[in-house]
């Protein structure tokens, strides 16, 4: 966790002592911030491997569900170009012939999957804490590929009317989103469609799905690892990729966040002001948020063998990033630098 820092310490010198707190209790992490006063600055501590190889800013994670983020983005960037909206119904996004759940009559929309209001369970199969396969730092959704999403859809049944009650959070919504983009923009796959409609405009070079990254990236792919500084097997996700399938880098994080806080300096600018609004109070368009002395943007990620954090202040202009290759969270380290900023 973040420490308040003695007044007057150097706000470097907070960035590297809270990263290397972090690390004492994990492999390795990679953690930066922007703001207008300090610029970007950034931290590495631990090791990429057990070889010893050290965490650089270059170094690749798995960043988990912060991938939603880049899914609603697209949908946000199709409704701004008036091919789709929030009400369209993924019934009519998805390939004729696929049968979509109901609940009291209502269909789910494309902005019910990017605001977890679908009524769809969380996990596509069934999980639970504790699992043989977590605990054996393997993959629980590796035997989800190709089309099994939509060929379960037909005997999925709706845990809520889609958008009323209260938010909950699905992994299977998100990957739904995410493969409804891909049919409606005719996208290769999730990772042409990411990389076209968002790295490219936003210039992430190091942001992929793992099967696209190069012989060179690869080099400098994090190994996850999870208690007991065990080694965790990868989590492609080739059956859900919406939901959490990309890699990236500390300081490509850093570049989309920036992107956050001054959209109108990015191509995509009225996308991302469209995924910010809040749609309901918890919730934007990928984005969860929290209010206090400002409104704060924010999603973590977790995988067998990696945890993530991007938090945003857009009133401030102030962001934080935190990535490591351990299944520990970063949460209150995130949290505990970006209340520092804004302090």
């Amino acid at each position: 966790m973040s420490r308040h820092p003695a007044r007057g310490t150097p706000w470097s010198v907070v960035v590297h002592e809270a990263a290397a707190r972090a690390a004492a209790r994990r492999t390795g992490v990679a953690a930066g911030t922007l703001d207008p006063r300090r610029g970007q600055v950034v931290a590495c501590a631990g090791t990429v491997r057990t070889d010893g190889t050290p965490v650089t800013e270059s170094t690749l994670f798995e960043i988990g569900s912060i991938t939603k983020v880049f899914t609603a983005l697209v949908l946000a960037d199709e409704v701004i170009r008036g091919r789709l909206t929030l009400d369209t119904p993924l019934r009519e996004a998805l390939p004729v012939g696929v049968a979509v759940p109901t609940r009291d009559g209502v269909e789910i929309t494309l902005g019910h999957l990017a605001t977890h209001r679908s009524g769809l369970p969380r996990a596509p199969v069934a999980l639970v804490p504790g699992s043989l396969a977590l605990l054996r730092g393997l993959d629980p959704y590796a035997g989800v590929r190709g089309d099994d999403l939509l060929d379960r859809l037909a005997t999925t049944r709706l845990k809520l009317t889609p958008g009323a009650g209260r938010m909950a959070y699905s992994n299977t919504g998100a990957a739904l989103l995410g493969r409804a983009l891909v049919h409606v923009t005719g996208a290769r796959d999730y990772g042409d469609l990411v990389q076209r409609r968002v790295c490219e405009p936003l210039r992430l070079g190091d942001t992929r799905t793992r099967d696209r990254l190069d012989a060179e990236q690869r080099e400098r792919l994090a190994t996850g690892h999870r208690r007991g500084n065990r080694v965790a097997a990868p989590w492609p996700l080739p059956g859900l990729p919406g939901a959490g399938a990309l890699v990236s880098t500390l300081p490509d994080l850093l570049r989309f966040a920036a992107a956050q806080l001054d959209p109108d300096g990015t191509p995509l600018g009225p996308a991302i002001r469209l995924s910010q609004a809040p749609v309901h109070s918890e919730i934007a368009l990928g984005w969860m948020c929290a209010t206090g002395p400002g409104r704060m943007l924010w999603h973590n990620g977790g995988t067998g063998g990696f945890r993530s954090f991007l938090g945003l202040l857009p009133g401030s202009g102030c962001a934080v990033c935190v990535l490591t290759n351990r299944a520990r969270s970063v949460d209150l380290t995130g949290l505990g630098l970006l209340r520092n900023l804004s302090g």
